[in-house]
């Protein structure tokens, strides 16, 4: 069975980029290829229908700096080639272009016909160390067909978004390990200020993100810089309490300077210096997803998860849910059947998972060694923080709409199995892609399972409601009945379904 770490599937179902650049065209066109935003005009392209941007910069990026807004141009920006990539380290396949520190690029796919269409803002995954946002798999091609605008953007990751450099270059760099975010947030203020050129309703924004994406997606439901950009989010396999306190986050910047052979190599060493500086601090450093944001008492005041629970964060109606089977991707049979290492865990203490590994032996006795620790991980990273906040968002009055992904891959080396991000080609209607339906094994007999949950995000975005031909009723969450949508070959809504799992990590 083949195993792959984010990295190496993200680049497994990532297509080939190119840094974009301004160069002059003609007059604005009469088809709307040619749109008029607040920075200058911009040209994209038709696609079966559909009117496709790519790498329109909406911020300029310095490193360890916050995002700066544009300047307008005066030419109309060739909105035709792939965005930017943030700068990552390689992985199985290779970008068609160099990445570029200054990646603050996103596109959009927006309807041939004029509207005031509701708005996708999706965050891609990738652990903040890879990943960007002309993946084919999260291309946004069938959202416009069906009426709804899809934008994603690329933001720094890794080191260049999330790296604390308060503390070794100075007070003006305070906070840069939120960069990442603050991207994001200038991003959502280029949707407020722009969408509706493109034919977009700004006051019927989602907000969603996968993995990394979803956890991101959390984490600014805790930041005030970002409440009113947003009206509705969704969060897929993901959370809202792995975040760095500043001691943590100074603490790791630390290492990652004495990998990289000094702080005052910070602001001059090459991007290939940073990215192998990376890579050694997140495997010095004895914690899985480094790479996370700061609760800085400022940008983000709290842990995300108590400012839901506390009602202040936006009671805007969500989606969230995670797959049956999420750790499988990243942990091999051998390691699963070994002891948990510090660094296989992101939220919990090795004290707290050896404590609910006797539990879960109690639980589960039927259970193997590694479809226990399998069972047990998918809950720390991904089960249990989304079940925190369903039950925090809605207990505050927010409309929940929980989902538990059980549909398996059809073939491949997890056939029969729902692991990590299987559940994106889905709500984006592209199970029949190559790079998803070769590793899950998808087909043309896999279409109506996307058909009915791509239309339910349509509708989610569209209402504010999950709504499917192929779905019962998806209703809503609370702590009482705990309904929750099982997404399964023959999808059913339960009540409480993960009982048993969810009393032992509340004891």
């Amino acid at each position: 069975m083949m195993h792959l770490d984010r990295r190496g599937f993200l680049a497994l179902a990532t297509m080939t980029a190119l840094a974009a650049a301004a160069e002059p065209l003609g007059a604005a066109a009469p088809d709307g290829l040619v749109v008029t935003t607040r920075q200058g005009r911009v040209r994209g392209r038709a696609v079966e229908g559909i009117r496709v941007f790519t790498g329109i910069p909406y911020g300029q990026a310095q490193r360890f700096a916050a995002p700066l807004a544009l300047r307008p141009w005066r030419d109309v920006y060739d909105a035709t080639r792939p965005a930017a990539v943030a700068p990552q380290l390689p992985g199985m396949a290779k970008f068609e272009g160099a990445m570029s520190e200054d990646c603050l690029q996103l596109n959009v796919w927006a309807p041939a016909t004029p509207g005031s269409y509701p708005v996708l803002v999706y965050i891609h995954g990738g652990g903040n160390e890879t990943g960007w946002s002309g993946d084919q798999g999260t291309a946004g091609d069938r959202f416009a067909a069906h009426g709804v605008i899809c934008v994603t953007m690329n933001y720094r990751i890794g080191a260049f978004g999330f790296l604390e450099t308060g503390g070794l270059l100075g007070r003006a760099y305070a906070g840069s390990a939120n960069n990442g975010m603050r991207d994001v947030i200038l991003a959502l203020r280029w949707v407020r200020a722009n969408i509706a050129a493109f034919g977009g309703d700004p006051t019927r924004v989602t907000l969603a993100g996968e993995s990394a994406g979803g956890k991101n997606v959390g984490t600014l439901m805790g930041m005030p810089a970002a409440d009113g950009l947003y009206a509705r989010t969704a969060l897929f396999s993901g959370g809202a309490q792995t975040v760095h306190t500043s001691t943590e986050a100074q603490a790791f910047a630390r290492l990652f300077a004495d990998k990289l052979g000094g702080a005052d190599r910070l602001a001059t060493a090459p991007v290939a210096a940073m990215l192998a500086a990376q890579a050694a601090a997140r495997a010095a450093w004895p914690r899985n997803f480094p790479f996370r944001p700061m609760v800085d008492g400022r940008d983000l005041p709290d842990v995300p998860l108590a400012r839901i629970r506390a009602g202040r964060a936006p009671r805007v109606p969500m989606l969230i849910g995670s797959n049956a089977d999420e750790s499988r991707l990243f942990l091999p049979a051998a390691a699963a059947q070994s002891p948990f290492r510090e660094q296989s865990l992101s939220n919990e203490t090795l004290a707290r998972m050896t404590a609910l590994d006797g539990a879960y032996t109690r639980a589960f006795p039927d259970l193997s060694v590694a479809e226990r620790h399998w069972r047990l991980l998918t809950a720390e990273e991904y089960g249990m923080p989304c079940q925190r906040i369903a039950e925090g968002h809605s207990g505050s009055g927010g409309a929940v709409y929980r989902y538990r992904w059980t549909y398996p891959a059809a073939g491949g080396p997890f056939a029969g199995r729902s692991p990590h991000v299987i559940d994106v080609p889905f709500t984006f209607d592209h199970v029949q892609t190559s790079a998803f339906a070769g590793f899950f094994g998808l087909t043309a007999a896999d279409q109506p399972m996307a058909d009915a949950v791509h239309q339910a995000m349509v509708r989610f975005v569209r209402d504010g409601q999950p709504v499917a031909a192929g779905l019962p009723a998806w209703q809503r969450y609370d702590a009482k009945a705990r309904q929750t949508m099982m997404l399964a070959r023959t999808p059913a809504t339960l009540s409480d379904p993960d009982r048993v799992e969810r009393l032992i990590w509340t004891e």
